[in-house]
């Protein structure tokens, strides 16, 4: 699993990494690509408003460092917990965040 991801270039320690690959067919056949990410982070008050401006974005320049992945990608899923980040009292109250990249090329 990788362990942290860039988003437009604010790096997030992942909670979950997962992939779902693409193979090429063709000349190119075996090679394979990623075609989706979906990643699990945590968020708390002091980079909420960073990380949301991040992802209203909706395409993104994506980079796995340990995986040499870069990539645009379009988030096509995107769902939160329930914790209310306007009403932590510190930063130590976390909401986890699921985002779902689709690679739409370099």
């Amino acid at each position: 699993m990788a362990d942290r991801i860039l988003l437009n270039g604010k790096e997030f320690e992942l909670n979950d990494y997962e992939e779902k690959p693409i193979y090429a067919e063709g000349e190119t056949a075996g090679a394979v690509d990623v075609e989706e990410i979906t990643v699990k982070f945590d968020v708390t008050k002091d980079i909420y408003s960073e990380t949301a401006h991040i992802l209203y974005e909706k395409v993104l320049d994506v980079e796995v460092p340990e995986k040499d992945l870069k990539f645009k990608g379009e988030i096509i899923n995107f769902y939160s917990g329930i914790v209310n980040l306007y009403e932590a009292e510190d930063n130590t109250t976390a909401d986890e965040y699921t985002v779902t990249l689709k690679n739409i090329g370099r």
